[in-house]
C-alpha cells in the first residue's frame, strides 16, 4: 500500500529566518553551486511587505517547499499575478505538497482581488507540464523562444532556454485532488518525440518523459531536440493552439495536447 500522504499546511512566510530558509531550500532544489546566482532573503521580505507572494509548505515543523511572486501587467492592460517559482524538496515531490503549495499561493493572491495567475516553465519538463496542465488545471497560450538566453546554471547549462507561459484562472474551482475518485481520462496516442500528431481537432506532440535521463545518455541529441520542440511549440501557439495536458503514455514518452482556443 502507498503511504499516506503528508499533512501539509500552507502560509506566508514573514519571519527572517523562514525567509533565509526558503532560499536554502531553493538553492538544494535546483542544484545550485556555491557562485551561482539565487534568490536572496532581502528580496523576499521586500516582496512579502509590498503585495507580493511568499509562502511555505510545512510538513511538521518542517518547511519542505516555497513559492514566490508578484503583481504584473500585460501589454493589454489585463492584471495578474506573476509567480516566479515553486519549488518542493527532493523527498517531499509526487506525494502532493506541489499541489498544496499552490493552491495555498492560490488562496493568498485571491486577498489581493487579483484572479488570475501566470508562470513559465520549461517544456522539456514533461513531469512539471503534467503538474501544471493537469493537475492543477492552468493553460500554455504563450510560448517564449530561448527567453533568458543561453542556460548558465543549474541542470541545463549551454541549452537554450524556451518557456512555455501558462494562465491559472484563480476563479475556477480548481481539479479534484489525487484521493478524490473520478473515472481516468484515456491516455492520448504516442506521438514521436518532437513530432505533430493530428488528433481529431486536436494537436499532440511528443516528448521524452525524462529529460534528464535522455541529456545523460546523449546529450547532442537533447540539443537537437529541443530546436525541433521550439520550432513545432512556436508554431502551435501561432496557430491559435494552446497546451492543457501532458501525460505519459509509455515508459519513454510524454504527450502533450494542444487544442485551439477561443
Amino acid at each position: 500500500m502507498r503511504p499516506e500522504p503528508p499533512v501539509v499546511h500552507v502560509r506566508p512566510l514573514s519571519d527572517p529566518a523562514e525567509m533565509r530558509a526558503a532560499v536554502g531550500l531553493y538553492r538544494e532544489v535546483f542544484r545550485l553551486g556555491a557562485t551561482d546566482p539565487a534568490v536572496s532573503p532581502r528580496l523576499l521580505v521586500s516582496l512579502a511587505h509590498n503585495g507580493g507572494s511568499v509562502v511555505g509548505a510545512f510538513v511538521g515543523g518542517d518547511l519542505v517547499g516555497f513559492a514566490y511572486g508578484f503583481r504584473g501587467v500585460d501589454p493589454s492592460g489585463a492584471v495578474y499575478h506573476y509567480s516566479q517559482m515553486a519549488a518542493v524538496r527532493d523527498d517531499q515531490q509526487g506525494r502532493g505538497v506541489g499541489r498544496a503549495l499552490k493552491l495555498g499561493q492560490r488562496a493568498h493572491v485571491l486577498t489581493t482581488g487579483v484572479t488570475a495567475m501566470r508562470w513559465a516553465f520549461d517544456p522539456v519538463r514533461t513531469r512539471n507540464a503534467h503538474f501544471n496542465l493537469d493537475v492543477l488545471g492552468a493553460v500554455a497560450r504563450w510560448f517564449e523562444p530561448n527567453l533568458m538566453g543561453v542556460e548558465d546554471i543549474g541542470r541545463d547549462r549551454g541549452m537554450r532556454t524556451d518557456r512555455l507561459i501558462v494562465e491559472w484562472d484563480l476563479t475556477a474551482e480548481p481539479p479534484a485532488g489525487p484521493s478524490a475518485r473520478r473515472p481516468a481520462a484515456p491516455a492520448p496516442p504516442r506521438a514521436p518525440w518532437g513530432e505533430r500528431l493530428p488528433d481529431g481537432d486536436d494537436v499532440l506532440l511528443g516528448l521524452p518523459s525524462d529529460w534528464d535521463a535522455l541529456v545523460d545518455a546523449d546529450r547532442p541529441a537533447a540539443v537537437a531536440l529541443r530546436e525541433r520542440v521550439a520550432e513545432a511549440m512556436a508554431a502551435l501557439v501561432a496557430e491559435g493552439r494552446a497546451a492543457v495536458s501532458c501525460r505519459v503514455v509509455d515508459r519513454d514518452t510524454a504527450v502533450y495536447r494542444f487544442t485551439r482556443t477561443p
